[in-house]
């Protein structure tokens, strides 16, 4: 016998009664032309969270991916190649230990 399926407006009605979406409208003064522009963007309130706590996560995270990493990275680099350095200087004295056990 066939399983009954569900239509669509039962499976959106049956989850995440509790979660509240707001439709958050930006606006931002073009470089370009000087006119103003529109950002509009879905946001997912949690359980009871405060519209203004919700707009300040998501800054949050914005501000996380606009972080300049370049100048870790310049170490970063530095440190990989002394620590391959000093790796490539432990092995040949392994192989020279080894060399010197099998004599």
């Amino acid at each position: 016998m066939a399983k009954k399926q569900k239509s669509f407006a039962d499976k959106a009605s049956g989850r995440g009664t509790d979660a509240v979406m707001v439709k958050y409208v930006k606006s931002v003064k073009s470089e370009k032309t000087g006119f103003w522009r529109f950002n509009e963007q879905m946001v997912k309130l949690r359980d009871g969270e405060d519209l203004n706590a919700a707009l300040k996560r998501l800054d949050e995270a914005n501000n996380l991916v606009d972080i300049d990493l370049s100048a870790f990275e310049a170490t970063t680099n530095t440190d990989d190649t002394s620590s391959a350095n000093t790796e490539e200087s432990k092995e040949t004295i392994v192989v020279s230990d080894l060399e010197g056990e099998e004599e």
